[in-house]
């Protein structure tokens, strides 16, 4: 069937909501290979779960384009059982009790965030109140038996239902919230990613907005000129200026317009892998969990390729039906697209480290990639044999965008006032409710060291 849709000229409304159940379908299968049980290590499980949360955003995007078709398909998942209005309800009440703004509306950004997760674990758990899920938090081992005691389900299913709310064994998302190293999740604005932007910045744009205490839906047209996107051009903050006079909003609407058309906060647009986590406990590079090598018997490598072929088969699917729908579908399909190319890219990521030979010829088969590669190096590195950190502008505004990542209070003038300021600096911090402890941790985290050397990211080794 789904080969006479593609290669079919022209599609009827049927054939193309036959076509996107399909997909549907299809979809949800292959969301079971990123949680199946497999024996590798842990680093690689815990990121293919990450994955897995990712892909529940493009499933939830193609369940938007069955409604294009299917006017009342939404309204049955709704409205057919009761309970998803009163799960619906624990959501709208985490959104009122939890200030963060418009982030709360990119999911993203709530990977392992407690707030988040003892909401779903109510839906997850609903005879447990949340006064007894509060008690446990940092406590998940503990949390496990007393659900064991009270429901007496089985640990494996509670582990599974625990891994849902992205609270995760052994990975010290709850512990490290604030001390995250958070800048390693930075990706990089591309001109493609600023193409994406532009084409989905304008039109009509639903946000939430809230009114005397209670969450309301409104609708934004959005119409800006060229000019005014080109003038905006790495420019966030400039952005939401313009949106927030322009439409009479508030900045968390203006930021929810954004997110939608692409731009995120610039922290991370898909979630960190299991081995970028670090606690400052340790004050080391170190991931908080090591288990002992050598003790599994699946490789990687062929999991990645497994589920990898997948994600490139129902690409190709996308791509190829794309020019046979609306243009109002083919709008949510380049989100859907955006994002399987993404996980795609994390998958390379995870294969590089599991099959280097096979991934290195992959990027050098061609010297052009390969060129590309090394002239990028220069524009983000150091090459000065002298590692003072003030000498060398290059390094010091990485250390700053870092310092601003980690602390978004505090903007990049902020930092430079304290340039070559360490201790000074530390005591604004103090200012701001951050402990001496931390702070510390912070600035060794973003390579402003005691020692005022240019930190090791920020150096080129070689000629």
């Amino acid at each position: 069937m789904i080969k006479h849709l593609i290669f079919k000229d022209k599609l009827g409304d049927k054939e193309k909501l036959a076509f996107f159940r399909f997909m549907l379908a299809k979809e949800m299968e292959l969301l079971k290979e990123y949680t199946k049980e497999r024996d590798i290590e842990s680093e690689y499980t815990y990121t293919l779960l990450h994955l897995s949360n990712t892909k529940k955003l493009n499933i939830a995007r193609i369940v938007g384009i069955i409604e294009y078709y299917d006017k009342n398909f939404a309204k049955f998942l709704m409205f057919s059982d009761p309970n998803v209005r009163n799960y619906v309800s624990y959501y709208l009440d985490f959104i009122k009790n939890n200030p963060y703004g418009a982030e709360v509306f990119d999911s993203l950004n709530l990977f392992g965030n407690w707030d988040f997760i003892k909401y779903k674990l109510k839906i997850l758990f609903p005879d447990i109140s949340l006064s007894d899920i509060e008690k446990y938090k940092f406590k998940r081992k503990e949390f496990i038996e007393f659900v064991k005691q009270r429901t007496k389900e089985k640990e494996a299913i509670i582990n599974g239902k625990l891994n849902k709310a992205t609270w995760y064994e052994n990975t010290p998302y709850l512990e490290v919230e604030q001390e995250m190293t958070r800048e390693v999740h930075i990706e990089e604005w591309t001109e493609e990613d600023w193409a994406f932007f532009k084409s989905h910045i304008n039109g009509r744009k639903y946000v939430f907005v809230n009114e005397n205490g209670s969450e309301k839906l409104k609708y934004i047209d959005v119409n800006l000129t060229d000019d005014e996107i080109e003038h905006y051009k790495n420019n966030r903050e400039g952005l939401i200026e313009l949106l927030s006079s322009r439409y009479s909003i508030g900045k968390d609407e203006a930021k929810q317009i954004l997110i939608k058309a692409g731009m995120h906060s610039g922290i991370h647009t898909i979630a960190p892998t299991y081995s970028d986590i670090y606690t400052s406990k340790q004050n080391t590079n170190t991931p908080v969990f090591q288990e002992q090598k050598g003790s599994h018997t699946e490789d990687p490598a062929n999991v990645i390729m497994h589920i990898s072929g997948y994600e490139l088969k129902y690409l190709s699917f996308y791509e190829l039906i794309y020019d046979k729908v609306e243009r109002e579908v083919q709008k949510e399909l380049d989100y859907v697209i955006r994002t399987s190319k993404k996980i795609l890219g994390k998958l390379f990521g995870i294969f590089y480290k599991s099959d280097p030979l096979m991934a290195e010829a992959i990027i050098t088969i061609k010297p052009e990639k390969l060129t590309y590669i090394l002239e990028a190096l220069p524009k983000v590195t150091v090459r000065n044999k002298a590692f003072n950190l003030f000498e060398n502008e290059t390094a010091w505004k990485m250390v700053k965008e870092r310092i601003t990542t980690m602390i978004p209070s505090i903007n990049l003038e902020q930092v430079e006032k304290f340039r070559a300021k360490r201790k000074e600096f530390i005591e604004y911090l103090n200012t701001l409710g951050i402990t001496e402890d931390r702070a510390e941790n912070i600035l060794e985290q973003c390579g402003w060291y005691k020692s005022e050397e240019i930190p090791p990211f920020a150096r080129q080794i070689g000629p």
